[in-house]
């Protein structure tokens, strides 16, 4: 990884033809700094993933069916409201699925230095203590 570049990765572990599951592996990678991942199971949560990703491409779908509408107000009514369903379906997957793991998506400040081992120690401790399960 270039350096001041940092690299996410969101995968759907366990996900099979039939559908994926509510499990998110969310990985982060930083020159000079060993992975960071967080598996994220949202079954008992607000939003499982399973349901966000069925949304998904139910909008996905009726995007497909409004391309081939001809009629230009009706085409945009129906591009206005997928809109506005693709907006609720970020904000749910934002706050109910990554939660307090979405900071592990911002780069890191370059004026600061990476975690010292004790530092570093005592947020893994925190991290174990809110329920965080090193994959």
């Amino acid at each position: 990884v270039p350096s001041g570049v940092t690299v996410c990765q969101l995968s759907l572990p366990g996900a099979t033809l039939a559908g994926a599951g509510d499990t998110l592996l969310l990985t982060r990678l930083e020159r000079g700094a060993g992975p960071v991942s967080v598996r994220i199971d949202t079954r008992h949560g607000q939003a499982p993933l399973s349901g966000i990703l069925r949304e998904f491409q139910e909008i996905q779908r009726e995007q497909r069916e409004a391309n081939a509408c001809t009629e230009r107000r009706q085409w945009w009514e129906r591009r206005s409201q997928l809109d506005q369903r693709m907006q609720s379906l970020i904000q749910s997957l934002d706050q109910d699925v990554l939660g307090c793991w979405r900071g592990l998506l911002l780069p890191r400040d370059p004026g600061n230095s990476l975690l010292e081992e004790q530092e570093l120690a005592q947020l893994l401790q925190e991290l174990r203590e809110c329920g965080w399960d090193s994959p």
